[in-house]
């Protein structure tokens, strides 16, 4: 595969996506959203927790952007969604459109996004939505969250994260959910469009940590061979 055919990254990016693409990704209905407080991790700039709290849910998110004040965040966003687009320009025939019309479209729901998630992250002094916080190591106590996900982190970077930091995340990520509680993690590629390559020995590792954990398909449809989340069911 040539550099041309796949989204080239240095370093971690700032994610940012929407309340409905979350919705595909990780296929969330209502009795998930209504059973308890929901975290969101390595959340960056998306816009999921502000549309959530505004539905009525209890959510929370936690990214290591988060120590940046609104006028460093407004910068960065910018900055990031602006090469963004043009690393995604060049690979237009690389990515499956399915879930968007074109690239002007999935640029208008970033800068969409984007503006939610600043309106509240300015009031996060007093609302305490957004918090900072960097995997494998959460600010929250033990079984505090129904519901936890994690999108466009985990797996997405293997080439600079291994298999223990993974377990060592997901552990984390299990640690603050309740038990009877679920993590969704999105996606289950890399930025070359490779299933993780330790994913099986992941889940038969975990699979004996008293969760059940599997992978599902998904209706969101961007890089080709993203189709499936991983869902951990604490027990």
């Amino acid at each position: 595969m040539s550099k041309a055919e796949y989204y080239e990254q240095v370093g971690v990016a700032m994610t940012c996506r929407s309340y409905g693409e979350y919705e595909k990704m990780f296929l969330l209905e209502d009795n998930f959203l209504n059973k308890g407080k929901i975290l969101d991790v390595a959340a960056g700039a998306s816009s999921f927790v502000a549309e959530a709290n505004n539905n009525g849910y209890d959510a929370v998110a936690v990214d290591p952007l988060y120590n940046l004040t609104v006028e460093q965040m407004t910068l960065h966003g910018q900055k990031e969604m602006k090469e963004a687009s043009e690393k995604l320009a060049k690979n237009i025939s690389f990515l499956s459109w399915d879930s968007y019309k074109n690239l002007e479209e999935h640029d208008k729901i970033r800068e969409d996004s984007f503006k939610i998630f600043l309106n509240h992250y300015n009031k996060n002094s007093v609302e305490k939505r957004f918090i900072a916080g960097t995997l494998p190591h959460l600010p929250f106590d033990d079984e505090t969250f129904s519901l936890v996900l994690c999108n466009h982190f985990l797996f997405l970077y293997q080439e600079q994260f291994d298999l223990e930091f993974h377990l060592q995340a997901i552990r984390e990520m299990i640690r603050v959910t309740r038990k009877g509680g679920m993590i969704r993690i999105y996606p289950l590629v890399g930025f070359k469009n490779e299933r993780y390559p330790y994913l099986d020995e992941l889940v038969e590792t975990l699979n004996d940590e008293n969760t059940v954990v599997k992978t599902a398909d998904t209706t969101f449809r961007f890089v080709p061979a993203a189709t499936e989340l991983l869902t951990i069911n604490k027990l």
